[in-house]
């Protein structure tokens, strides 16, 4: 397969991304803010303009409040100015996806599968509308693995460019949220290991300079607005110190969907699921991220497989590498982790699938991945209603509601 994709590939791909837009953006302006997005607009003002990250999530990074600062004051405090860069890095992270996956496999059809994957799902749909920074780590963090699998795999001439930029996404990835450190580890890992067996000490001082220092630098700099307070580099690494304490410790009762926090069941529960509540007038309007259980439930037979059979596993090395660096320290956190955290993951399961749909595909015909795509579909548009603030209006959806309500005083219909 060429190194360069082509054409046919890029208009098919452009089209997913195309799709997962109008899913991310349909019916914006009815779902109503919920209350941690307007705390994130009043951050975003405080931290911008006085360097104070309050009064929500103070134990994040912040490069959240900058682009919502930014986005807010072109485009006001809208439904579309507060959510504008979840939406955007939300509908990239297809597309990026589907290059990442056909560049690691060499296959395109595997890359087409895992953005539409990702264009559809559920999770990834409700997170991007939402003015939280789930998705700008888990779209920085994949674009960050792809050039770095560019420089991988193509000539060293291109380590020149390809590296700084993957330094500087990786930097504003984990300046989102730290999810993005251990796909970072990894790839520094993989170009090391590759600089190791060419012998080449220069390419082993560009990429730790790359994926350290220039990361650093960029993560170190979204707090500009912070050191015009006065503070010195010192105070600097003790504030991150009592921000990551606080982040390590910060936990809320466990009832109602708050009970849906361990990681380990993301791909074993069906509709495993959190909520997310905004307050009407006239009652509540209620999103849920809910997995899609045809994808959900198949991320890890498809990771089995791939690791049972040889071929595959020799095409899906690295798709498996980048899965558990991303998983594995979620997995087995003791600290309880809730469903938006999975975005940094599912891309990369959704490549697995992407990987091993395709050659399945070649092995038993292309029905089978018509029949499985247009199943995935369906499901998706029957649980669209979840993305997108409906969650109450439809009666077969009570089901995957009811389990997530308060027992104290439950769902009202609005």
């Amino acid at each position: 397969m060429s190194t360069r994709p082509s054409r046919r590939f890029l208009l098919m791909l452009l089209g997913i991304v195309g799709v997962g837009a109008l899913l991310r953006v349909a019916w914006l302006g009815s779902q109503a803010p919920t209350g941690d997005e307007v705390q994130v607009v009043w951050t975003a003002s405080n931290y911008v303009l006085h360097g104070q990250p309050y009064p929500t999530m103070p134990f994040h990074p912040v490069l959240r409040s900058l682009l919502v600062f930014l986005s807010t004051q072109v485009l006001g405090s809208t439904a579309l100015g507060t959510r504008a860069f979840s939406l955007l890095f939300g509908t990239l992270l297809v597309g990026v996806t589907g290059l990442f996956v056909r560049r690691v496999t060499a296959d395109d059809r595997a890359g087409l599968f895992a953005a539409g994957l990702v264009a559809v799902d559920i999770v990834m749909i409700e997170l991007s509308r939402q003015a939280i920074q789930e998705v700008y780590a888990a779209f920085f963090a994949m674009l960050g693995a792809w050039l770095v699998v560019e420089a991988l795999r193509g000539s060293t001439r291109r380590w020149l460019w390809l590296l700084p930029l993957a330094g500087l996404s990786f930097g504003l990835g984990v300046a989102s949220k730290f999810y993005a450190i251990p796909t970072l580890a990894l790839s520094l890992l993989l170009l090391l290991h590759a600089a190791w067996k060419r012998r080449s000490s220069g390419e082993a001082v560009l990429a730790v300079v790359s994926l350290g220092p220039l990361a650093f630098l960029v993560y170190l700099l979204t707090y500009a607005p912070w050191f015009t307070r006065g503070y010195d580099l010192a105070e600097w690494a003790r504030f991150q110190w009592a921000t990551i304490d606080s982040m390590l410790t910060h936990s809320k009762p466990a009832i109602g969907w708050m009970a849906n926090n361990r990681p380990s069941l993301w791909f074993v529960r069906p509709f495993y699921a959190q909520a997310d509540i905004a307050l009407l007038p006239a009652g509540q309007q209620l999103s849920v991220a809910a997995g899609n259980p045809l994808v959900w439930l198949a991320v890890l037979p498809a990771v089995a497989y791939s690791l049972i059979d040889p071929e595959q596993r020799r095409r899906d090395a690295l798709l498996l590498a980048f899965f558990f660096a991303a998983y594995a320290p979620l997995a087995l956190s003791v600290r309880p982790i809730w469903m938006l955290s999975s975005t940094a993951v599912f891309p990369f399961a959704a490549g697995i699938l992407g990987s091993v749909g395709s050659n399945l595909t070649r092995r038993f015909g292309m029905r089978l991945a018509l029949a499985y795509g247009g199943a995935v579909l369906v499901a998706s548009l029957m649980l669209y209603p979840l993305a997108v603030g409906r969650a109450l209006d439809y009666e077969y959806l009570r089901p995957i509601v009811a389990p997530l309500g308060e027992p104290m005083n439950g769902w009202q219909t609005p």
